[in-house]
C-alpha cells in the first residue's frame, strides 16, 4: 500500500445528516447505478484525445456487486481526477464547470453511493498525474458526531495509472436476486447501447460483458420499415429539435415496442418493458401498435430531472411533444396497426394473384398475336401530312403534361415482375415488364421505353385514389394490367414515328391504343 503523504480537509457543506436523507430519494438500482457509468463515460469522452495520445482508445468499466458481505464496486480506465475534481466529486451542491456532459447536476456520485449504503468510498488517479486521492464517507459516523469535514488522503503513484474506484459498503438497497441483476443488465445494456455498441465503452457486471442487439426493422410491401427523423417545433418561446428513427419491429413483442428516450446519448426514458408509449399514439396496451412500433429520439435540449430518469415537462411541453411526434409518424403508425394475420394474407395473395394475373394476360397476348405479323402501320406524317396547327397545339400541350407527371414515380415498387414479349409492326417486338406499386402518388402509370422501343418497363399504380375501390380485385388487376399494356404499346408506336421536332399526334396515340386494346380483349 503506497504511503500517505498529505491529508486535505474538505467541507462537504451542509450537516452531514443532509447526506443521510439522499437515502430516501426515489431511485430505482439501474439509475443508481447509471450515475456512476455516467461520471465514467463523461470523463472518458471529455479526455479522448489526451488518454488516445497515450495509446488509450477505450474505457473499461466494471460493477461487482458481493451479496455475501454487502459491497458494490464499481471501477474504471477512464482519465480519473486531480485534486479540484476529486473535491467537486464529494461536496454537496457543487455542479462541474462545463455542463453540457451527462453529469450536468455534480450530484450523481454523492446521491446514488449514499442511497445504496451507509459507507462508501472514493479512489482516482488522473493519467499523468502522480496523485492519487482517497477519501471515505461513513454516513452514521457523521450523522452521529455532526461533522461535515472529510479527510482526503494523497499518496504518491505510478504516472501511468489513471481511473476511478467507488466502493459502497453496508449495502441498504438489496440487488443480488437473480431477478433485481437481470433486469440491472438489460437495462443498463439499453442506456448505454449508443455507448456499447460504438466499440468505446466496455461494461461488465459480476463478469458478464455487457452488449446490445438492435432489433430488426419489418419487411414489408417491398420496403424496410424504419425512417429516421428530424423535426422542431416551438415551445413557450423555446425551439425543441428532435432526431432519431421510427420503425416497425420485425418480430414484435410488448416490451420490445415503444420509444427510448435519448439526452447526450444515454437513454432517459427506455429499456425493454421500460419504453415511452403514450396513449395518443400507442393506444391501449393489448393494440398492435403497443407491440409493433418502437425507435429511438434525441431529446437534447429538453429538461430532465436531478436523477435522469425523466424529462420535466408537466408544463404542457410533453403534450406537444407527442402532438408533433405522431404528425410525423402517421404513415408508421398505420402500418403498425395490420396485424400479422392481414399482413401475412396480404403477402400471400399478392404472389398468387400476381401468377394468376401473368398467366391470364400472357394467354390474351398468345391468343390475339400466336403467329401472326401484325399490319405495317403507317407512318405518323402519312397518316396526318397537314393537320390543324391549333388543334395539334392543344394536343401537344396535353400530351407533354401527361409526360412531365409520368416523371413522378409511385412509391413502394412491388418486388414482383412480370414479363410479356409483344410484337410492334413489321417483326420488331417489345419486351415488357410490369411492377405494381402502392404508393400515394397521383402518377397511375410510368413508362420507361429503350430508345429503340426493344423493351420497356411499366410500373402501374394500382393504388392510385381512381383504382383503389376495386385494386384488391384479381379480376381487375388483370383488365387494368392488359389496359397498361395497350396503353405503354401505343405511346411506343407513336415515339416511333413522330416528327422531326419530337411532337406527336394524341389522334395517332388513341388509334393505336384502340388497336391494342382490340388485341388485348380477355374473349375465350
Amino acid at each position: 500500500m503506497e504511503k500517505v503523504i498529505e491529508i486535505h480537509e474538505l467541507n462537504i457543506q451542509p450537516q452531514a445528516g443532509v447526506i443521510g436523507v439522499f437515502s430516501r430519494l426515489n431511485y430505482k438500482p439501474w439509475y443508481a447505478i447509471a450515475e456512476f457509468v455516467d461520471n465514467s463515460t463523461q470523463s472518458f469522452y471529455s479526455h479522448q484525445e489526451e488518454l488516445e495520445d497515450h495509446g488509450i482508445y477505450g474505457v473499461n468499466i466494471h460493477i461487482k456487486y458481493d451479496d455475501v458481505n454487502d459491497v458494490l464496486t464499481i471501477v474504471d480506465t477512464a482519465f480519473g481526477m486531480e485534486l479540484k475534481d476529486f473535491a467537486r466529486a464529494v461536496k454537496i451542491d457543487s455542479p462541474p464547470e462545463d455542463k453540457s456532459g451527462r453529469n450536468e447536476y455534480g450530484m450523481g456520485l454523492k446521491t446514488a453511493a449514499s442511497w445504496f449504503g451507509n459507507v462508501w468510498s472514493v479512489r482516482s488517479t488522473q493519467l499523468g498525474s502522480e496523485n492519487e486521492y482517497y477519501t471515505e464517507i461513513n454516513i452514521p459516523d457523521l450523522r452521529q458526531n455532526n461533522l461535515n469535514f472529510v479527510s482526503i488522503q494523497r499518496t504518491k503513484v505510478d504516472s501511468t495509472r489513471h481511473g476511478t474506484t467507488i466502493i459502497i459498503r453496508e449495502i441498504t438497497k438489496k440487488i443480488g436476486s437473480p431477478r433485481t441483476k437481470n433486469k440491472i443488465t438489460e437495462l443498463l445494456k439499453s442506456m448505454y447501447r449508443r455507448d456499447l455498441n460504438n466499440g468505446l465503452v466496455r461494461i461488465e457486471y459480476d463478469g458478464e460483458s455487457l452488449y446490445y442487439d438492435d432489433h430488426d426493422c419489418l419487411s414489408f410491401r417491398n420496403r424496410i420499415w424504419r425512417k429516421e427523423l428530424k423535426f422542431s417545433f416551438k415551445f413557450d418561446s423555446q425551439i425543441h429539435c428532435v432526431t432519431g428513427f421510427v420503425g416497425i419491429l420485425a418480430h414484435g413483442g410488448f416490451g420490445k415496442a415503444g420509444f427510448a428516450l435519448f439526452r447526450r446519448n444515454r437513454v432517459v426514458v427506455g429499456g425493454e418493458d421500460f419504453n415511452y408509449k403514450p396513449e395518443e399514439i400507442f393506444g391501449q396496451a393489448q393494440s398492435t401498435i403497443a407491440h409493433k412500433l418502437f425507435g429511438e429520439l434525441n431529446l437534447d435540449d429538453f429538461p430532465v430531472n436531478q436523477a435522469k430518469d425523466g424529462f420535466v415537462w408537466d408544463d404542457g411541453l410533453e403534450e406537444v411533444f407527442i402532438e408533433e411526434l405522431k404528425s410525423q409518424i402517421k404513415e408508421y403508425i398505420d402500418i403498425a396497426k395490420i396485424t400479422n394475420k392481414d399482413r401475412e394474407k396480404e403477402e400471400a395473395t399478392s404472389k398468387e394473384v400476381s401468377d394468376n394475373v401473368h398467366n391470364q394476360v400472357q394467354n390474351t397476348i398468345n391468343r390475339s398475336f400466336g403467329n401472326q405479323q401484325p399490319q405495317q402501320e403507317l407512318s405518323i406524317f402519312d397518316m396526318f401530312p397537314h393537320s390543324d396547327e391549333s388543334e395539334d397545339s392543344s394536343e401537344l400541350s396535353l400530351y407533354k403534361e401527361y409526360q412531365a407527371e409520368q416523371n413522378n414515380l409511385p412509391e413502394e415498387v412491388d418486388d414482383k415482375i412480370r414479363e410479356y414479349i409483344i410484337p410492334l409492326d413489321g417483326a420488331s417486338k417489345c419486351t415488357m415488364t410490369v411492377q405494381w406499386t402502392k404508393g400515394n402518388a397521383s402518377t397511375w402509370i410510368k413508362v420507361d421505353p429503350e430508345e429503340d422501343g426493344s423493351k420497356a418497363s411499366i410500373q402501374l399504380n394500382i393504388n392510385h385514389p381512381f383504382f383503389k375501390p376495386f385494386s384488391e380485385k384479381e379480376d381487375f388487376k388483370s383488365v387494368l394490367e392488359r389496359f397498361a399494356l395497350a396503353f405503354a404499346l401505343a405511346e411506343i408506336r407513336v415515339k416511333k414515328n413522330a416528327n422531326e421536332d419530337g411532337s406527336v399526334s394524341p389522334s395517332a396515340f388513341r388509334n393505336h391504343i384502340n388497336e391494342y386494346l382490340r388485341k388485348l380483349t380477355n374473349e375465350d
